[in-house]
């Protein structure tokens, strides 16, 4: 077609994308994951290499600081060049959104099939979206449009976020792909799968295909656990199960106040109370466990500090004293902005999953436990006043961790590994109350108030003080020992 009588005009530069798939396993270009697809190059890119385009270099380096300049290769055949332009690109986006990439691999056609392009990805979804992403910056850039890689990055942000695992799963994908084992997992399905053929093992967060059903259940009833752990002559608290305020009540005038109350099943601390000293803390603590299930414990309140002693085929890998959610005052501001304040703490960061820790709640489970201690949310605490926001010290609600490891007394090591054998669990939590863990636990009153077949490993793998602690190997230890096969040959 002419311009008003003068000559043909150029056809636009156009870059598509076919056959897009994602290789999960080894292939002909890897033997990790890759995204490939076929780049068809377009319009006036068919005859000029990406250097050869005006400002096509400047641009991409203007846009995408972290995409080198040496990435545009002139050396390369055409068509293959814009391939791989494709490929860096991507790579570099993914890397801006916060998942490092580096593979970048293009296979070039046998006559006029167009070269094929692979790159790496940590999130399919990701890897995905950042070819896409790239194909269409790379194209803009070709006809002098406005380029907005800006927008690119968060695209595939985004996709990444969503995609991403949580954090003990992150934690055992890491640890595996570290040790070659393969790794896949899908985005709608929490269940890992490690190693290929004979050698597959599944995890669902720290619970493994070990896993005994039976112990499962077992520990999915909290009072059925206690009575289990104290046929084995271990250190529980005394308690019972109530399906109505009233009974409870009358349980915790029997048992004694101070008391807690808990969900006979829930999970992150929720519904679990901190310490009730009188009818009308428990009459409150009720709506909250009773939420999450119809039957809650009662139980007496063990005082002491909260530990976590994760148990590993048999053997203590890790100690983390949990320390409640809390602020420390200075005199000025109120316990909401001084929490607020911690919340902007990028390590508090809840669109990060590599964040280790939460944001501290300011909820309404965090302004009951405030009143029950004679605060609310803009209460102004005193210069170098700590005040807790939840009674119990889980990492989900805003805890920090304290690693306690070396610490742990042989005697309590040794009644931690009854603990989870007498359940039957090849990887445990085990939730300890005491004040001193270098302490026998019979010195010094301490219980064990809980068993957990989905331990966490944020805690130990980055605590906030002490030395951090290879929980996700150890497991991986027991699913491959030394030497095993992980692949197939």
């Amino acid at each position: 077609m002419s311009n008003d009588g003068g000559p043909p005009r150029e056809p636009a530069a156009d870059l598509r994308l076919r056959t897009v798939r994602a290789l999960r396993g080894p292939s002909l270009w890897a033997t990790h994951p890759v995204v490939a697809c076929d780049v068809e190059a377009g319009g006036v890119l068919v005859r000029q290499p990406p250097a050869s385009v005006p400002g096509m270099e400047d641009g991409l380096a203007a846009s995408l600081p972290a995409l080198a300049a040496s990435s545009i290769d002139d050396r390369a055949s055409t068509p293959a060049a814009w391939a791989e332009l494709v490929g860096r690109v991507a790579a570099a986006l993914q890397t801006l959104a916060g998942s490092p990439v580096t593979f970048v691999a293009v296979m070039v056609g046998q006559g006029d099939d167009a070269p094929q392009l692979a790159v790496g990805y940590a999130e399919e979804d990701a890897g995905i979206e950042s070819l896409y992403a790239a194909a269409e910056l790379v194209t803009r850039c070709a006809n002098g449009e406005p380029v907005d890689a800006g927008r690119a990055v968060e695209a595939v942000r985004g996709a990444y976020l969503r995609a991403h695992p949580e954090p003990t799963a992150w934690l055992l994908m890491e640890a595996a792909r570290q040790r070659g084992i393969p790794v896949r997992r899908f985005e709608d399905d929490p269940v890992i799968q490690l190693g290929l053929g004979r050698t597959l093992r599944r995890l669902d967060g720290a619970m493994t295909d070990f896993t005994s059903v039976i112990a499962a259940d077992i520990i999915s009833h909290k009072d059925r656990t206690r009575r289990v752990l104290a046929r084995h002559g271990l250190p529980v608290p005394r308690g019972g199960v109530a399906e109505r305020l009233e009974d409870a009540l009358e349980m915790a005038e029997d048992l004694g106040y101070p008391v807690r109350v808990k969900p006979l099943d829930a999970h992150d601390g929720r519904g679990i109370s901190g310490r009730l000293d009188t009818p009308e803390a428990v009459r409150v603590a009720w709506r909250a466990a009773h939420a999450e299930h119809s039957r809650v414990v009662v139980e007496p309140f063990v005082d002491g500090r909260d530990h976590r002693v994760l148990v590993v085929n048999g053997r203590v890998v890790a100690v983390a004293e949990r320390v409640p959610a809390h602020i420390v005052g200075d005199g000025a501001r109120t316990i909401r902005e001084l929490a607020g304040e911690a919340n902007r703490d990028p390590r508090r960061n809840p669109h990060d999953p590599a964040a280790p820790r939460v944001p501290l709640p300011l909820d309404e489970a965090t302004a009951r436990y405030l009143e029950r201690c004679g605060h609310t949310l803009d209460s102004v605490p005193a210069a170098g006043e700590r005040v807790q926001l939840r009674g119990a010290g889980n990492i989900s609600t805003g805890g920090t961790s304290i690693d306690r490891t070396d610490d742990l007394h042989p005697r309590n090591a040794a009644l931690c590994v009854l603990a989870a054998g007498a359940v039957g669990l090849d990887v445990a939590g085990i939730d300890v109350l005491t004040s001193d863990i270098s302490v026998p636990f019979d010195q010094n009153g301490a219980a064990i108030i809980e068993v957990n077949a989905r331990p966490g490993l944020r805690m130990h793998a980055d605590p906030d003080q002490g030395a951090p602690r290879d929980a996700a190997g150890a497991i991986l230890d027991m699913l491959y020992p030394p030497g095993a096969p992980t692949t197939i040959p």
